[in-house]
């Protein structure tokens, strides 16, 4: 490791630690919190399965179907429920709380496990309002947009990646009673088809086994979803025999993840495309710290009609946190993870802090956002570790470029932050 790096760790821990001690600093007071989150662990989906045919052994049976919270997935919820509630309890109550999701069983299900613990016995309703994918999008120029990070040469991820997707082969295929099966590198699984090369397993759509053609689909997108399978039998608390047939344990699970990772941060930050699918979202979260700091500090349960949720909470998707992540510029870290993971339950939070007896008449720059990333380990979401105690979550301060200040915070004046929002619409 270059010393640079020596140097940068411990202050990026120092930063971390730091923040973890103290929400609001004693001139200030927190006024309103968004939390933009991904879903708990789910079943895995198509996508990461590819109807078995790439592995010479079955994938492991699930509780629920694919695409949807596990109980155990809602158990973890639960415990950061109870997280944010210890943290935030004094904004949220039965009338100060908004709660949006995409339209989606597992983000919403997701929505309702977490307010359940964060406003225990209150009637919540979960507003499908956000979108999971862009409203609209040109195709042809999201296509040459990423054509064009990569200079238009689709083998560099192959190349880039031999070695993990290698190791992923050997995952998939390596066991002493085996048969051969196809190398997902060489060949893809093409819906339709003739009869011949036609494969079906366990009821799945079938499809014709052809020469993989890196313009319609790498080998990289492959490895990284089968990474992410893996991911969720780890998180999912199975035992270790299962997670990857007994050939993935944690080191091997975090290097073929940053494949996973590196792969999916790489796409979806392409600035047309998160332009595209996180500048309705960064929207909505500028104008909700914006109303809440247009209306003095109340309590929880002293909310009066038309007066703004100082508490909010939006269930996403994994790809929603990095297309905002790349639509602001924004990295992160989560402390047992590769930059910018977003694992099973982890958000981005704003947290908007006006100095103490402010009102709105002294203007937005009065009003600070704080943006941070919170994530459960994964072994805390495997062994379903209590947050309420000594063990905390993950908690990372997030530099918001073009309008952060100085560590270890790094907090924006409201109005800097949505002048950033502003300008990254443009």
């Amino acid at each position: 490791m270059h010393f640079r790096y020596h140097l940068l760790i411990p202050l990026l821990l120092a930063s971390v630690c730091s923040l973890a001690q103290s929400a609001s600093s004693s001139n200030e007071e927190l006024r309103a919190v968004v939390i933009v989150a991904r879903h708990g662990v789910r079943t895995p989906i198509e996508s990461e399965t590819r109807s078995g045919v790439f592995n010479a052994q079955p994938w492991p049976d699930w509780p629920t179907p694919p695409g949807m919270l596990t109980p155990h997935g809602i158990d973890a919820l639960k415990r950061m429920g109870e997280f944010y509630k210890q943290r935030y309890g004094a904004l949220a109550g039965c009338k100060s709380v908004r709660v949006e999701s995409t339209n989606t069983p597992r983000t919403i299900a997701s929505a309702k496990v977490v307010m359940s613990t964060v406003v225990p016995g209150c009637d919540v309703q979960v507003r499908a309002d956000l979108s999971a994918d862009p409203p609209s999008i040109d195709k042809a120029k999201l296509a040459d947009a990423i054509k064009g990070r990569m200079a238009a040469e689709p083998e560099w991820f192959t190349h880039a990646f031999a070695r993990p997707l290698a190791e992923m082969h050997d995952v998939l295929t390596h066991c002493a009673d085996c048969k051969g099966v196809p190398d997902f590198r060489a060949m893809m699984l093409q819906p339709g088809g003739e009869a011949q090369g036609m494969m079906q397993a366990k009821g799945s759509e079938t499809g014709a086994l052809v020469p993989r053609d890196v313009s319609k689909e790498n080998a990289v997108a492959l490895g990284a979803d089968f990474a992410e399978n893996f991911l969720l039998e780890y998180t999912e608390g199975k035992p270790m025999n299962q997670v990857g047939w007994g050939r993935v344990d944690r080191a091997r699970l975090d290097d073929l993840m940053e494949m996973n990772t590196r792969y999916h941060d790489f796409i979806l930050r392409t600035p047309y495309y998160a332009q595209q699918a996180a500048g309705p979202l960064a929207k909505k979260i500028s104008k909700i710290l914006s109303d809440a700091a247009s209306h003095p500090q109340r309590t929880a349960s002293g909310t009066a009609a038309g007066v703004p949720a100082s508490f909010t909470y939006l269930s996403a998707h994994d790809a929603n946190l990095t297309w905002l992540g790349g639509l602001l510029r924004m990295d992160w870290i989560v402390s047992d993870e590769t930059i910018n993971a977003t694992p099973p339950g982890s958000a981005l939070v704003f947290e908007l802090h006006c100095a103490a007896g402010s009102s709105p008449t002294d203007g937005p720059d009065s009003c600070t956002v704080r943006t941070i990333f919170v994530a459960q380990t994964l072994d805390q979401i495997r062994h379903l570790t209590s947050l309420t105690g000594i063990e905390k979550p993950s908690i990372a301060p997030v530099y918001v470029p073009g309008c952060s200040g100085p560590g270890p915070e790094y907090a924006c004046s409201l109005g800097g932050f949505a002048r950033v929002v502003d300008a990254a619409q443009r």
